[in-house]
Parts: structure tokens; sequence; C-alpha cells
């Protein structure tokens, strides 16, 4: 399957990471102005369909908040610094 890319042009110099697999061989790209779609349709339905396959049960909304109340800091503070490096 060819990976199909949905990204807004903001800079005259592209990242697309999502070919880094590609780098090295003979590929073919197009690009064209996406016409503009629903959300609906913006979903990966296959991701999501396999992300419901693999949940599991046997760990409950207490255990997991448990896990989560024991990570010293702050998220938030984490999350500001993250995209403070940026």
């Amino acid at each position: 399957m060819f990976p199909v890319i949905r990204t807004r042009i903001e800079s005259e110099i592209l990242v697309l990471p999502e070919l880094r697999s590609l780098i090295g061989k003979m590929v073919e790209i197009r690009v064209m102005e996406a016409e503009t779609v629903p959300i609906e349709r913006m979903l990966d339905e296959e991701y999501h369909a396999q992300c419901e396959a693999e949940q599991s049960s046997r760990v409950t909304l207490a255990e997991v908040r448990e896990t989560l109340a024991s990570i010293p800091g702050s998220m938030t503070a984490d999350f500001i610094a993250e995209r403070d490096e940026r």
C-alpha cells in the first residue's frame, strides 16, 4: 500500500517523515490540492479498528488513574516544555 500523506503546506521547506522508509529508492511523487472533506473521511478507520481489537478490559480505569497519579511532576508542564523545544 502506498502512503497517503495529507498535510497543509505552510512553508517552502517540506518535511515528510512518512517517506523516511523510501529514502534511497526510486519513487514517484504526485502532489495535488486536496478537496475539503468532512472530518469523518479524515479519520484513519483502519487504525481505529486495530485499537478496538487490541483493547483489553483487564485494566480498570481505577488502575490507570492510580498509575498516572504516581508520575511525578505536572504533565501540563511537560507538554509546555516539549512545545517550547520545537
